[in-house]
């Protein structure tokens, strides 16, 4: 018997069903490359802090990560305690709003919707790598669905 991991951002399996449905924008992705959603309440960022001071920003909680494995791109929670620790390649902080829509709509159109809190300023993005370590990981087709041009049109 499987019992359901429920936390801030709902449901463990239901992110991990999620996942294995998207698995088509992961595979380019090489082992160990990760991305991760943290609230921005517990994410450290102060109200009218410059962004450079978010590196020394502590954090509280946990945080969801999504982890290639060999056996394709896994979810898990994990604690969270700032942006230098996250150890992640990307950073999602998201408000209490776009965690509750995704809470409540994980599902085929989690990215879709993702996207959608991304541009509505509900999600900040945080790169951790260089643009070529992104590259070389394989996140072009990632970053493509959520819209973000990160990669650039000119290669």
């Amino acid at each position: 018997m499987t019992v359901a991991t429920e936390s801030t951002f709902g449901e463990l399996e239901s992110w991990q069903a999620m996942l294995a449905r998207h698995d088509e924008l992961f595979t380019e992705m090489v082992p160990g490359s990760s991305v991760a959603i943290v609230p921005k309440e517990g994410s450290g960022i102060q109200p009218g802090k410059h962004v450079a001071g978010l590196i020394a920003a502590e954090g509280a909680g946990e945080m969801l990560r999504w982890e290639v494995t060999p056996g394709g791109m896994r979810a898990a929670l994990v604690p969270y305690r700032g942006f230098q620790d996250a150890k992640v390649d990307l950073l999602f902080v998201a408000d209490e709003e776009a965690l509750e829509i995704l809470r409540n709509n994980i599902g085929d159109d989690t990215l879709s919707l993702m996207k959608r809190q991304i541009r509505a300023g509900n999600i900040m993005f945080f790169v951790m790598r260089t643009k070529f370590e992104l590259q070389d990981a394989g996140y072009e087709e990632f970053l493509d669905t959520l819209g973000l041009a990160f990669l650039g049109a000119c290669r």
